[in-house]
């Protein structure tokens, strides 16, 4: 090739490279395509801005942009609401219709109840779903409880927590619900 036309084709491979940079740039930026109060800002993380005396923060689910442009954003966003709804309730029943089969079994009302008998869940986010099979999810989610001391985990006893986890979701009995799985078993928290 003639340095005659060297120039030229670097001028242009180099534009062409430039103009993708920024088109990548702005399809990751650009918001989610759901337009509702449950798309959280970029950067919002909803108990961040929640004083300590109004912990655990609002009990709305809120998605992060890119968990609510994955495909099965809302149903997940909707069987979440229920869940929690149901533990701020104290309400057995709709808590069985949220969750597998599997999950009633292991879980009798007597203990339920008194596992949640103090509960308050807020600051919902869910950050990420992951599609694992045509009919099983996984959701990285944080949201923050307050509860009696002596309903905290062992591990950390306080009346305010700020969880990290993975919950599975699962299609039981035609419909999305919250089931079990070793995704659970990795919990992260903290004291607010």
């Amino acid at each position: 090739m003639s340095a005659r036309l060297l120039l030229p084709v670097v001028l242009l491979v180099a534009a062409a490279t430039a103009g993708a940079g920024v088109l990548a740039r702005e399809a990751y930026q650009r918001p989610a395509a759901v337009q509702d109060d449950q798309v959280a800002e970029p950067g919002s993380g909803p108990s961040s801005s929640v004083p300590r005396g109004a912990q655990p923060g609002s009990g709305t689910v809120q998605l992060s942009a890119d968990a609510a442009q994955h495909p099965d954003g809302r149903r997940v966003g909707e069987v979440l609401q229920r869940f929690f709804d149901a533990i701020n309730d104290h309400d057995y029943e709709q808590w069985t219709r949220t969750v597998s089969a599997r999950r009633v079994d292991e879980t009798p009302k007597s203990k339920w109840l008194w596992d949640y008998e103090s509960s308050r869940d807020g600051s919902i986010l869910v950050h990420r779903i992951e599609s694992v099979t045509e009919d099983r999810l996984r959701v990285l989610m944080t949201f923050t409880s307050t509860q009696d001391v002596a309903k905290a985990p062992a591990d950390l006893q306080a009346d305010c927590i700020r969880w990290r986890v993975v919950y599975p979701l699962q299609v039981d009995r035609g419909a999305l619900r919250v089931d079990l799985g070793t995704e659970g078993s990795a919990s992260q928290f903290t004291a607010c």
